[in-house]
C-alpha cells in the first residue's frame, strides 16, 4: 500500500475533509512531512487503538513466555491455547487465570 503523503500547509488545509474521511469509516493513513518525505502518519482512532492493543497483548505474551522460560519452564501445549486465547482478546484475564488455575488444580 501506497502511503499517501500530503506537506504540512496541505494537512492543515485538508483536515477537516481527512476527519470527514474517517467518519465515514476510510481507514486509510494519511502520512504528513516535509519535501513529502513521511515524517508523521495520521490514522483513525479506532486502527490506532487496534495496532496498541496489538502491541499489548505481543508484549503481554512475550514476558509471560520470558518468564517461564526463566525459571527453565515451558508452557504446556494446553496452557500455550488458554494464553493465545486471551493474547486474542477472546477471553478476559480473569478467564484466562481461572483456565489455567483449573489446568492445574490449582485453588
Amino acid at each position: 500500500m501506497r502511503l499517501q503523503t500530503l506537506s504540512v500547509r496541505e494537512a492543515r488545509e485538508q483536515l477537516p475533509g481527512l476527519l470527514a474521511r474517517f467518519r465515514k469509516g476510510d481507514r486509510s493513513p494519511i502520512g504528513v512531512g516535509s519535501h513529502r518525505k513521511t515524517e508523521a502518519v495520521v490514522v483513525p482512532v479506532d486502527v490506532y487503538d487496534e495496532l496498541t492493543a496489538e502491541r499489548d497483548r505481543a508484549a503481554a505474551e512475550a514476558e509471560a513466555t520470558a518468564s517461564l522460560r526463566a525459571e527453565g519452564l515451558t508452557p504446556s501445549s494446553d496452557a500455550d491455547a488458554i494464553t493465545q486465547r486471551w493474547i486474542r482478546g477472546e477471553i478476559t484475564t480473569q478467564h484466562m487465570r481461572t483456565l489455567i488455575r483449573e489446568l492445574h488444580r490449582a485453588p
